[in-house]
């Protein structure tokens, strides 16, 4: 029965006719009835007003809720100790009770999560987080999908805006609660991705759950999902590992929101689509493209300052002006007549003789003459090279004769030949250091 109230005064006050009692929980029972309005099966859910005190009442959000994965709510009636939610009558039951009896393959647990994650994203828009995701709680009717008991659910006020209230209460089932909601921490709507993550898992794995096991304790669970070590079956694809350990990070803000799970290529069945990034990851995505713009815009400074700063076209008209005259000497060397270009290569020639003839020394009697002889010898060889070149000028010319040439060289050898003195002294030391010898010599025999 509703209540200890008389069955026909129920009637005619509710419009219901109850016929079994086909659930229970935290805040009331769940009653089969016959919606006497219509004539059509429902479910109705009777909740206390005494248990259930609550600054927002299951009541009050079930009336601003229209989506065709949440069940839909006929009508709302109380009296002095009860309310009565007249909802519609899902007869698939429960989907916990669907993986008892079923084991899902990987296309009907996309559609089913699918449908959760609609549902959710649904109540997300509209400043609702439902706190309490779990299978008894996702109703099925058909192919339909909804998400059902909002007792513990919180609406936060439209003088908040888009920004989500933070609260700390910890409230729901607790394996199915997030990290933050069970140790006490401010949490918001990711509790509701947690969930969802968890129900991925059992869809996939014939309704086991990825942390808890019937002999674990509270405090065994707690340290399972703080330090996680999760066994992954076979029979989960990698696309359907992405989404499920996106949903279920620790940290809330690594962790995928319900609207970037609904674009995942698992849930999508795109396989070829990219995988939504993380807030996280769009962050550090972000940072690294802020820092590879500012790079770039560096580089086209430094390229800027290089172009049109005075320093730099100072050194390019310098640069311009060298090969200029290096231009102008090309031209002049091919213009060149081949006395000028042999008389050049007769000075390269004499340089290179110099350079190897100045390290050598010559040894006389012992002792090392002084260098200035060798490099009067030297300058010999040069000038004769300049008489040579001399001689050419003239056969060319025709206008000296060959005594005129040869008085020209000799005053020129004259002018520049090693001096008289050091002539005299040089040949004195050689006759003196003969007739030394000489005296050493026996005489010759007389025949």
């Amino acid at each position: 029965m509703f209540t200890g109230e008389n069955i026909q005064f129920l009637q005619q006050l509710h419009q219901l006719k109850e016929i079994c009692k086909i659930g229970e929980g935290s805040f009331g029972k769940v009653y089969k009835a016959i919606d006497l309005t219509d004539k059509s099966i429902c479910a109705v859910k009777v909740i206390s007003k005494l248990v259930y005190n609550s600054t927002t009442p299951e009541q009050d959000i079930y009336l601003q809720l229209n989506h065709p994965n949440i069940v839909r709510c006929k009508r709302i009636s109380e009296n002095k100790k009860y309310y009565y939610i007249i909802m519609e009558y899902m007869e698939g039951g429960t989907l916990a009770q669907k993986m008892k009896e079923k084991h899902l393959n990987e296309q009907e647990a996309a559609v089913i999560m699918k449908s959760i994650l609609e549902g959710v994203n649904y109540l997300h828009d509209r400043s609702i987080i439902h706190r309490d995701i779990k299978p008894e709680n996702i109703m099925l009717t058909g192919t339909n999908v909804k998400i059902a008991d909002f007792g513990l659910s919180f609406r936060f006020s439209s003088s908040e805006g888009t920004f989500h209230k933070l609260l700390n209460k910890k409230c729901g089932t607790i394996i199915y609660m997030a990290p933050e909601q069970f140790t006490e921490k401010y949490y918001s709507k990711q509790v509701d991705a947690w969930s969802c993550g968890i129900l991925l898992y059992m869809l996939l794995n014939a309704g086991q759950h990825p942390f808890y096991n019937k002999d674990d304790t509270k405090y065994e669970f707690i340290n399972k999902i703080l330090n996680p070590s999760i066994d992954i079956p076979q029979s989960m694809t990698p696309l359907a590992q992405d989404l499920f350990f996106k949903l279920i990070n620790v940290n809330p803000i690594d962790r995928y929101n319900v609207s970037q799970a609904l674009m995942h290529p698992w849930i999508t069945r795109k396989f070829h689509d990219k995988i939504p990034l993380t807030y996280q990851q769009q962050l550090d995505q972000f940072l690294k493209e802020q820092q590879i713009r500012q790079q770039f815009k560096l580089l086209f400074f430094l390229q800027y300052l290089n172009h049109n700063s005075p320093r730099t076209q100072i050194f390019q008209d310098s640069v311009k002006e060298l090969e200029q005259e290096n231009q102008k000497k090309e031209q002049n060397q091919t213009s060149a007549s081949p006395s000028q270009n042999k008389f050049k290569i007769l000075q390269v020639n004499n340089r290179i003789k110099n350079q190897c003839n100045t390290t050598a020394r010559v040894e006389s009697q012992g002792k090392f003459l002084d260098f200035s002889l060798i490099q009067k010898s030297n300058f010999k060889k040069s000038m004769e090279n300049v008489i040579v070149f001399e001689k050419d000028k003239c056969e060319k010319s025709q206008n000296c004769s060959a005594r005129s040439l040869k008085q020209k060289s000799n005053q020129m050898i004259n002018k520049f030949f090693i001096p008289t003195s050091f002539q005299q002294t040089f040949c004195a030391s050689n006759k003196t250091n003969l007739k030394s010898h000489r005296k050493l010599l026996p005489p010759l025999k007389s025949k």
